[in-house]
């Protein structure tokens, strides 16, 4: 089994089928660009705490709207670009919200929550979004040690380049004191003088010293290591990669076929482009799985499959200060850590890992015109006698000297070469196929008809399938590589919640936090909870985009007094 081994890449220009049906995807270039605006409930987090955030997709370009992108890339990093955690999410609207969890054992020190979609790749880190977060860590004293000095330095952000207004939207509380565990009840709306709808707000409540304050890049600029190109995500998930022959040359118009393994199990195959490269559009799965690639059978030596990174890798340094808090930043970090620790111990994780749940008895392919349990039978010595034997619809003849699998079905099929399946994963080489020991397999379907799949046409399948699931003891074929490739993050953040029971003990750090909020026709929004029981000065944060495109930001204060 190969490595894999990420590379960034090139160009890819294919078209790809994903389903039987005669629908495909055709990648188109998005001439326009596109931005995210990005936003959090806080700026300080306790490790092993999850942070929230609302990104929205805005393009340079608004007739290009059905090809935006619909795959957002956020990912938490550390000053120098390297990712500690992160997600795909799919956007709705041109937006996302989700959960990214901050790793148990992480530093304190200066970190960045980025966002950005596959097509800002292509202008570099320098168009992506960032916040800048501090991660506070009570169980290690150590600190992440920043060297602003460094050479590899790329990217300078500075808060003061955002344009906020601050003059559309007010809110109002129903008082400024209030005991813990006592109602807020609070009023947000558009000023009486603007009239236009506003989407896309985020409500935050947290404790005063924590309100998160967003980066825009002041200088974009950044050393490309080498020419880059992608192509918008707008119908999905994507997996890009190249293939290549002796010395590292390209292979083109060579079959590279992909099979997802177990629970939403899937195969799909395409042809590599003048430039090796390929192009999967990948069904909308979550959590997750393991994939084998393979290329056809070739004569040619030293074959490799190179897998793009799915994410960013390209090495960057973001100067940032010295880590350290303030007097007022430290007192909240000590109940933030206090709190974090009951909800360890009596809560449960608000980010759960959830795979895509399908029906492992229904193929791919539907259901099989025959099925051949070999357990019904005597027991052969090899599997060519099984087909040669007994009557079926698949047999085993030669052509110039060489082993094929002929399906036999209403219409000709011999034009075309059948598709060959072990436990879902495409073999092409019969001699791998046919040393499978009888024992090992527990049935085998047949579909004689033509079946079109991804950019290529069968003369039929052969699905075998183990008895065990492992492939039935195939070698797989060298040119093949398994990889565990994490598709979109399933949405599975709990919300926070607004109204705490007095009988359960208050862990909120943040103390509310609603992402994507509407105001219509000048229509007020209400909200209420409860007032936290930690004492201390918290913050409204009111933050979104008007209908121009612009930040607004509104902040409110209130104090919890025992």
């Amino acid at each position: 089994m190969k490595r894999f081994n990420p590379v960034f890449p090139l160009v890819a220009l294919l078209l790809f089928i994903v389903t039987k049906s005669a629908f495909c995807q055709t990648i188109t270039t998005v001439k326009g660009t596109e931005s995210v605006a990005l936003f959090t409930d806080r700026s300080i987090f306790i490790s092993g705490e999850n942070l929230h955030f609302y990104a929205k997709v805005l393009s340079s370009d608004n007739s290009l709207h059905e090809k935006a992108s619909q795959i957002l890339y956020c990912e938490l990093i550390s000053p120098d670009g390297i990712k500690i955690s992160g997600n795909k999410y799919l956007l709705n609207n041109s937006s996302a919200s989700g959960c990214i969890a901050v790793p148990k054992e992480q530093v304190s020190g200066i970190y960045f929550l980025r966002a950005y979609t596959k097509v800002m790749r292509n202008s570099g880190p320098g168009s992506y979004a960032y916040i800048q977060i501090k991660i506070v860590n009570p169980q290690r004293n150590e600190i992440l040690v920043v060297d602003n000095n460094a050479k590899s330095t790329m990217l300078k952000l500075d808060k003061d380049s955002i344009t906020v207004q601050r003059n559309i939207l007010t809110a109002e509380v129903n008082k400024q004191v209030f005991l813990p565990n006592e109602t807020v009840a609070l009023t947000i709306k558009s000023s009486d003088n603007y009239t236009s709808e506003i989407n896309d707000l985020c409500l935050s409540i947290v404790p005063e010293a924590t309100a998160s304050i967003p980066l825009l890049s002041q200088q974009l600029r950044y050393e490309k290591q080498k020419k880059e190109f992608y192509y918008s995500e707008h119908q999905g998930l994507s997996l890009t990669g190249k293939l290549t022959g002796p010395g590292g040359g390209a292979l083109q118009g060579k079959i590279i076929s992909l099979s997802i393994i177990g629970e939403g199990r899937d195969f799909m195959a395409t042809r590599t482009d003048t430039s090796g490269r390929f192009f999967f559009a990948l069904p909308p799965y979550t959590g997750n799985r393991d994939l084998f690639l393979c290329a056809q059978k070739t004569n040619i030596a030293d074959v490799k499959i190179w897998v793009d990174n799915d994410f960013c890798a390209i090495p960057l340094h973001l100067a940032t200060s010295a880590f350290s808090l303030t007097e007022k930043e430290r007192e909240v970090a000590e109940n933030m850590v206090i709190n974090q620790q009951i909800n360890s111990h009596f809560y449960t994780d608000t980010v759960t890992e959830t795979n895509f749940s399908n029906n492992v008895d229904i193929p791919f392919y539907g259901n099989p015109t025959s099925t051949l349990t070999l357990d019904q039978f005597v027991q052969l010595p090899t599997l060519e006698e099984y087909f040669n034997e007994l009557p079926g619809q698949v047999k085993v003849r030669k052509r110039s000297g060489e082993k094929y699998f002929k399906v036999i079905g209403a219409n000709d099929l011999s034009f075309y070469d059948p598709l060959v399946l072990v436990d879902w994963v495409a073999v092409d080489e019969l001699s791998r196929v046919l040393a499978i020991a009888p024992r090992n397999i527990s049935r085998i379907e047949i579909v004689n008809q033509l079946y079109v799949k991804g950019s290529q046409t069968y003369g039929g399948i052969i699905s075998i399938i183990s008895k065990k699931g492992d492939f039935a003891g195939i070698d797989l074929p060298s040119t093949g590589i398994f990889i565990n490739f994490r598709f979109i993050s399933p949405d599975s953040c709990k919300p926070i919640p607004e109204m705490v029971s007095a009988d359960l003990p208050d862990v909120r750090n943040t103390i509310l936090w609603k992402p994507g909020i509407s105001l219509k026709n000048n229509n007020a929004g209400h909200f209420s909870f409860s007032a936290p029981y930690t004492p201390g000065k918290y913050s409204i944060v009111i933050e979104g985009l008007s209908p121009e495109g612009t930040r607004l930001k509104l902040t409110r204060n209130f104090t919890v007094e025992n």
